[in-house]
């Protein structure tokens, strides 16, 4: 389950995002799941 605030990466293509809607389930890019690398970040 993703919070708003969290920041992820691709470690593949090294894309970020930042979540802006709380919601249930993972992310993936590049067909692979993203790795939280932060949280506390604003939504703008």
């Amino acid at each position: 389950m993703t919070k708003v605030g969290q920041k992820y990466r691709c470690n593949v293509c090294e894309n970020e995002v930042v979540v802006t809607k709380a919601g249930k389930g993972t992310l993936v890019c590049c067909g692979k799941f993203m790795d939280l690398i932060g949280e506390g970040f604003e939504c703008k």
